[in-house]
């Protein structure tokens, strides 16, 4: 991966990180105070919808944090390693995460509360998944190195 390709990614790994403390700084608890104040009779689901979605934004930024570390293995040349297992596990694991969170949000708000108007059910169904294809996704590529770490120890082996 080219010095560019990886600045740019880090460029952009910083403008989702500022967007997402953002989010959850400003955005989420003011959203959270102006539907409390509109819809008084769903104003106990302020708090903890709140912190569903502050959970799922840090989880994300974990997430964020794990592919930096990654980066660094990418240009230091050390991704190949063992110690990379351990990132793309936090990623796989932050997708899952978020997804099942996203889910259950949606469950409990659809059915049992009756709060969510269709077209946000639609969207939530669809970063359920998402995060799901997602997860999967880097279940597939941290397949992808593991071979690629077993073709360079047997490649270093024979040289």
């Amino acid at each position: 991966m080219g010095r560019t390709a990886i600045v740019a990614l880090r460029v952009l790994l910083v403008v989702v990180l500022a967007g997402s403390l953002g989010g959850q700084l400003w955005f989420f608890p003011t959203l959270a105070d102006g539907i409390a104040y509109a819809h008084p009779e769903l104003a106990w689901l302020q708090w903890p919808m709140l912190g569903a979605v502050i959970l799922a934004i840090l989880v994300g930024q974990l997430a964020l944090v794990a592919i930096w570390i990654l980066l660094s293995m990418v240009e230091r040349g050390s991704v190949f390693s063992a110690e990379a297992f351990r990132w793309v596990n936090v990623i796989i694991a932050a997708g899952a995460i978020d997804a099942a969170l996203i889910l259950a949000v949606n469950a409990f708000l659809t059915p049992q509360v009756r709060a969510n108007p269709p077209v946000m059910v639609l969207f939530m169904l669809a970063l359920t998944v998402a995060g799901a294809a997602f997860t999967c996704l880097m279940i597939v590529m941290k397949g992808l190195l593991r071979m690629a770490l077993i073709l360079k120890t047997e490649l270093s082996e024979v040289i």
